[in-house]
């Protein structure tokens, strides 16, 4: 491929991408697609081409309601460019990306980040043990190559919990017991906001019966205030202490752990677009107008990367973000814009209920043992980081000299937010005044081989 200029260019193919595709091609404009996974459907979408061959039950209705938005993609006219990693966007908008064990940059005038969200981590003792994965990988098994763990334990919340145990059940695979860390505190909080989810009632509708099928099928133990997981070379069992005070422990070879999704801000952070600290959310998103358009007049920010919304929102949030670029290209879609920012709020009035609900108490957002492995990359434990901030460290980028949290091959996606709060936890600042790790590009590993392949002038 040589260096290409393109009209559009979105990098991400799920929801939020395809839909702003979609529109973007109607309008006439020359769209590039790129994306990491070998097939269009982003997480939520997974495999969703291949298993449309065989339609296996147990992923669900919602599953393949993504069947018509990605056909609709396959046949829309855009370029796409599939198992490419885009790991740098410079300053005047060039994309640098490695394809097929090659580098290449393209430019585009306008560029729709579209690449999701990341589960927020869970530190708790031995996360790091083999047989210990997050839900989402879990899933992403069972979605692509059929494959699960009888007798599995999972620990956590939320709805992407719920939605593979129970698929999980539905595929006639064992679930040993589900682990809640739900509790009266987040219910307190979320309650006031439960009218509101009403504009959602299929939403609701559908994680009543994930629970309630769950209830009739597995064990399900709550009023959990600490979770260790056991074992020396492998997960052996996890072991909950009660609010009560009593103790439950269960034996398991496998393991799998969630409290929610954040949006994936790696590549928006490390191009140097404004971000905010959600209070709300616990999490940080880009600094966006209503119709995703970012700090930089030229990128705009569409789906669960600008804010977690589900698929549903994601897609309306793409073709919004995609409206508003062709109307600036000179077609005006006032009443199309209006619409979709509706239907987009429309989708969103469950988001308060359900932040409130499932964000995690602090005791598990943060480790409650010292031997505890915070960083996974570089092995770094919460003893460690509590030995740095003694000896001075005051904040995320000052930490990394003093014991390399942070400094692996994920840039921070799984130890990030833990990091930023133990320090804020210390100091006695605010999450938004202690910050976040400086991200700089490559966002995502590239070979030396990939990078000396390189054609042209570096980017900048």
């Amino acid at each position: 491929m040589a260096n290409q200029h393109f009209q559009i260019a979105i990098i991400g193919a799920g929801p939020a991408g395809m839909a702003a595709a979609l529109t973007t091609t109607k309008a006439g404009l020359e769209t590039i697609v790129i994306d990491d996974q070998k097939d269009s459907g982003g997480q939520v979408y997974r495999h969703l081409q291949a298993n449309r061959e065989t339609l296996p039950a147990y992923l669900g209705k919602s599953y393949y309601e993504g069947a018509e938005l990605g056909q609709s993609f396959a046949d829309c006219g855009a370029i796409y460019w599939p198992d490419c990693t885009v790991w740098q966007i410079t300053d005047t908008h060039e994309i640098a990306l490695v394809s097929r064990g090659k580098a290449e940059l393209i430019t585009a005038d306008y560029i729709i980040i579209a690449t999701g969200a990341i589960e927020r981590p869970m530190p708790v003792r031995g996360w790091t043990l083999p047989g210990v994965m997050s839900v989402g990988g879990a899933q992403t098994l069972l979605k692509q190559a059929a494959l699960g763990a009888d007798d599995a334990v999972f620990v956590g919340s939320g709805p992407l919990l719920y939605l593979t145990v129970w698929q999980y059940i539905k595929a006639e695979l064992a679930v040993r017991a589900v682990i809640d860390i739900t509790g009266a505190e987040q219910w307190r909080s979320a309650i006031p906001f439960a009218p509101l989810a009403l504009l959602q009632p299929d939403m609701l509708a559908m994680g009543r019966k994930w629970l309630r099928d769950i209830r009739q099928n597995t064990e399900v133990i709550k009023h959990v205030s600490a979770v260790e997981i056991t074992g020396q070379s492998q997960a052996q069992g996890v072991s909950c202490t009660l609010s009560s005070g009593g103790k439950i422990d269960i034996d398991s070879n496998h393991i799998f752990l969630h409290q929610g999704v954040v949006p994936n801000v790696n590549l928006t952070m490390a191009t140097g677009l404004d971000h905010q600290w959600d209070h709300q959310a616990h999490c940080w998103r880009p600094v966006t107008d209503v119709t995703g358009k970012s700090s930089d007049e030229q990128i705009y920010i569409a789906g669960d990367g600008g804010g977690i919304g589900g698929a549903k929102a994601a897609a309306i949030a793409g073709r919004l973000a995609a409206s508003a670029i062709v109307a600036r290209c000179g077609k005006p879609r006032f009443l199309t814009q209006l619409y979709y920012k509706l239907r987009h709020l429309h989708y969103l009035s469950i988001r308060p209920f359900l932040d409130r609900l499932y964000l995690p108490p602090v005791h598990f957002r943060l480790a409650q043992d010292d031997d505890t492995i915070i960083c996974r990359c570089e092995a770094v434990s919460k003893a460690d980081i509590n030995a740095a901030l003694a000896s001075g460290a005051s904040g995320p980028n000052q930490l990394k000299a003093f014991c390399r949290a942070g400094m692996g091959r994920c840039q921070g996606r799984s130890c990030g937010l833990v990091v930023q709060e133990m320090i804020a936890s210390h100091t006695g600042q605010s999450m938004a005044e202690t910050g976040y790790y400086r991200l700089r590009p490559p966002v995502k590993p590239i070979t030396l081989a990939e990078l000396a392949s390189l054609e042209g002038p570096w980017p900048d």
